[in-house]
């Protein structure tokens, strides 16, 4: 009688128990992260509009800036209102897709009126399901940016932030034929970039920044086992100016390709990615430019560590282009080496936390110089119901360089609030 009663009162106990567990214990899907997981009592309904989801999103807060140009030294803060209207179309088809995102990201700065920005994205993207294996995606978009004052090719002495626009597209046809997997894709991106005052009163001429930059792409896998397929994947790219040569007499135009091969896994609920390496190039017309050969890498990875936490993890290698210049020469180029890693933690059903912790190296080629900047932050987000929500976070920035004019440090506190249907 005694035993009956213990094991009575142990089963209500854990019945109770699990009952009051939040529903994030359930077991994470294919690919998905703490942060992707569906949280359906206070996820955002959005708009119906027939096989369309309309997501409308709204968010705003305050933000320090402990080093608002960047320096070293006679450091300058100051406090900016940041909004961020977003737009969100999702279709909801049996077969096929097709999504509409528009976003903006509007800076405005209590004192240094001149460092306001108005950032915005439009993006149109989908995919055709031709057959059961084989469908092709194509994405669209537009984009106004501007470069922060730590930004490497920012222009010394300029009197605002320099605005620039990219607008382009992507092609991908994608056929799986048994255990193999095949993409091949092609794409462009044009780069427009605006002149720009400067503290002197002058105008600085960008627009022999303008060009096109090209690439197509082809990658071949094979599930070597469930959950594992090894691929290979190469790619060929061409950078073209629009005026060439530029105003320093320079012809920046490019060409360059990659070839790698990698590993990808995809293990239900516990781990997903890829990591790849092999060798990566580019030669310049110019050949006062110093072309670049070197090891090419690259990977991201999710990892569910618990059901509560996940870690992410990136890393690449990758040629970026240069307008910089020093009293050794002109830079054609730099390798970008990034090193990232991320943990995302479930506290609390509608408390998400998270932290950050970025590496990346940047190695002149034609010059003597490399930078090393660090990254480090940590944030917080509390669902309060479907339709509000409240996010802040710290990050702290470091930038090491051969170059003594281009170190700096930065704090950033920022808190906002966001609304959304």
């Amino acid at each position: 009688m005694k035993t009956s009663v213990l094991t009575t009162l142990a089963l209500a106990f854990a019945t109770a128990t699990l009952a009051a567990l939040p529903a994030a214990a359930q077991d994470l899907e294919r690919g998905e992260t703490v942060l992707s997981r569906p949280r359906p009592e206070v996820e955002a309904l959005g708009v119906r509009a027939g096989s369309f989801l309309i997501l409308p999103l709204l968010e705003a807060g305050l933000t320090y800036d402990s080093n608002v140009f960047a320096t070293k030294d006679n450091k300058e803060d100051d406090f900016l209102w940041v909004i961020n209207p977003e737009l969100r179309v999702r279709s909801d088809f049996s077969r096929h897709a097709l999504n509409f995102t528009a976003r903006g990201t509007l800076g405005r700065y209590k004192e240094f009126k001149s460092e306001n920005y108005s950032d915005y994205l439009v993006q149109l993207d989908g995919r055709v399901d031709v057959l059961r294996d084989i469908n092709v995606d194509a994405r669209f978009f537009h984009a106004q940016e501007h470069e922060g004052r730590g930004d490497p090719d920012t222009e010394a002495g300029l009197a605002e932030p320099q605005i620039y626009t990219r607008s382009g597209g992507v092609l991908g046809y994608n056929h799986t034929f048994n255990r193999i997997r095949t993409r091949l894709s092609a794409g462009a991106e044009y780069f427009a970039y605006d002149s720009v005052r400067r503290l002197d009163g002058t105008t600085s001429r960008q627009n022999d920044r303008d060009r096109w930059e090209m690439t197509t792409g082809l990658r071949v896998g094979y599930e070597v086992m469930p959950g594992y397929e090894g691929f290979i994947q190469g790619n060929l790219s061409r950078i073209v100016y629009q005026v060439s040569p530029n105003y320093a007499g320079i012809n920046r135009d490019s060409n360059g390709y990659e070839v790698v091969g990698g590993l990808a896994t995809d293990l239900t609920g516990v781990l997903s990615g890829e990591i790849f390496a092999g060798y990566l190039s580019r030669s310049y017309e110019d050949s006062r430019l110093k072309d670049f050969g070197g090891l090419g890498f690259g990977g991201r990875l999710n990892w569910a560590v618990t059901q509560l936490t996940t870690v992410t993890g990136q890393l690449r290698r990758e040629i970026r282009e240069t307008t910089t210049a020093s009293a050794g020469g002109v830079a054609s180029s730099y390798a970008r080496s990034l090193f990232a890693v991320g943990v995302d933690h479930e506290l609390l059903r509608t408390l998400l936390l998270n932290g950050r912790a970025q590496y990346y190296q940047d190695a002149y080629e034609g010059i003597d110089r490399t930078d090393e900047v660090y990254t480090i932050g940590v944030g917080a987000t509390y669902l309060i119901n479907r339709n509000v929500y409240l996010t802040g976070g710290y990050t702290y920035e470091n930038r090491q360089s051969d170059s003594n004019a281009q170190e700096y440090d930065t704090n950033l506190i920022f808190l906002r609030l966001g609304l959304q249907l």
